[in-house]
């Protein structure tokens, strides 16, 4: 398993399955790294949210389960009844391959497309 950070500081580890599915465990409240559980990221969610970000160049990550911005990533995924709380994981492994970037404005997130 690889360990990763989200944005704002959280730890998680994380494997992905055949270069398809991304398994997410995300650190306990004590901020420890657990198995107990798990957030699967289907390719799915994950095509959906590379080919936003291709296309937009620049987008809100918008992040919050309850209230994403409007034209945010969390705005499509709840669109498709997911919980926006992926890309606080998806977002970071795809920084990682180097697809994008991200930049504060404000306490918002946005995402900036690096290109492949």
């Amino acid at each position: 398993m690889e360990a990763l950070k989200t944005l704002s500081g959280k730890e998680f580890q994380y494997k992905e399955i055949s270069g398809s599915e991304i398994i997410v465990y995300p650190s306990d409240d004590e901020s420890q790294f657990q198995e107990k559980f798990a957030l699967v990221i289907t390719p799915f969610t994950i095509n959906l949210i590379k080919n936003s970000i291709r296309q937009s160049g620049h987008v809100l990550m918008g992040a919050s389960r309850d209230n994403p911005p409007n034209d945010s990533l969390g705005y499509i995924l709840k669109k498709e009844n997911q919980t926006p709380q992926q890309l606080s994981y998806l977002i970071p492994i795809l920084i990682k391959k180097n697809f994008c970037t991200y930049y504060k404005e404000g306490k918002a997130f946005v995402i900036q497309y690096k290109g492949e």
